[in-house]
This record gives structure tokens, C-alpha cells and sequence, in this order.
């Protein structure tokens, strides 16, 4: 990650879910995971059967359940569990002539990062690629050939 790039940008997401049909349920918690971490957040929603849950970071994926409550906040078993990966806004920043165009993008820990770029839009092939991210951030690359391209990425 370079110093000067583009912050990361925080999403969030709208959850809803059918109400539970125990008479006895007096409300609900969210419970939300980020990947490759722990708990990353307990809502409770009191009576609602709708929330949203901000700061989230483009290009994680996070895991939502939801589980009831009666009056004596014992938790019902979790609901089936929702995937949702946060899109990443890609940004690429032209060299302006005189240098080679730019690509910054969200970068998840736990994973490597790689780019591509085609040759007559045929054939593809690896121009950067990064090892194992360890933390959330933006990356940057620069393809110092692609001014020698009308449409390189």
C-alpha cells in the first residue's frame, strides 16, 4: 500500500428477516463476522426484524445470523448464516502521458492480489501479483507498459 492512495472506503448492508413465531420471543440480536476474524459485532435489535450494520470495508466478505429472545434474554439457536462480500471500488489513474497508468483497489487480509491484463484481448496473462496480504488496506500496482496500449486492463 502506498502512502497517497485513495482511503478505503467503509459500505454497509440492510438485513432482513420473517419475524419468529414463538409467542414468547421479545426480540433479536445480529450477529456479524468479518472473515478472518473473530465476533465482529452483537446487535441487538430489540422487536425489529430489520437492521443495518455499518462499517464494513469494501472487498471483505462478512457472515451475518440472527437469533431471538424471550423475556429472560435466552438466545434461540442461530438463524442459517448470510454471506455478503462488500464490493471495492477499483480506481485506475491515468499517467497523464507521462507516466504508467495506475490501479488502486481494496486488498483483504488472508488472500494474495494479482492482475491481468490481455494481449489483443485474446490471450491474459499475470503482469503483478502480490503474496499474502496480512492487512486490510488499498493496493497499488503500475504497469509501465501500458502506454504502449490503447486498452491494456
Amino acid at each position: 500500500m502506498r502512502s497517497g492512495s485513495p482511503a478505503w472506503a467503509e459500505r454497509k448492508v440492510a438485513l432482513a428477516w420473517g419475524g419468529s413465531t414463538d409467542s414468547t420471543t421479545t426480540g433479536y440480536v445480529v450477529y456479524a463476522f468479518e472473515e478472518n476474524t473473530t465476533l465482529l459485532a452483537r446487535v441487538d435489535v430489540g422487536g425489529s426484524t430489520y437492521v443495518e450494520i455499518d462499517g464494513l470495508k469494501e472487498g471483505l466478505s462478512y457472515t451475518f445470523y440472527v437469533t431471538a429472545y424471550n423475556p429472560y434474554y435466552v438466545e434461540s439457536p442461530p438463524s442459517l448464516a448470510v454471506n455478503f462480500q462488500v464490493p471495492g471500488l477499483v480506481l485506475m489513474v491515468s499517467g497523464a502521458g507521462i507516466g504508467p497508468c495506475r490501479v488502486c483497489f481494496p486488498a483483504a487480509p488472508g488472500c494474495s492480489h494479482g492482475l491481468q491484463a490481455p494481449t489483443g484481448l485474446v490471450n491474459w496473462s499475470t503482469i503483478w501479483q502480490t503474496g499474502v496480504v496480512n492487512k486490510y488496506g488499498r493496493l497499488e500496482c503500475q504497469d509501465p507498459r501500458a502506454r504502449y496500449y490503447l486498452s491494456r486492463f
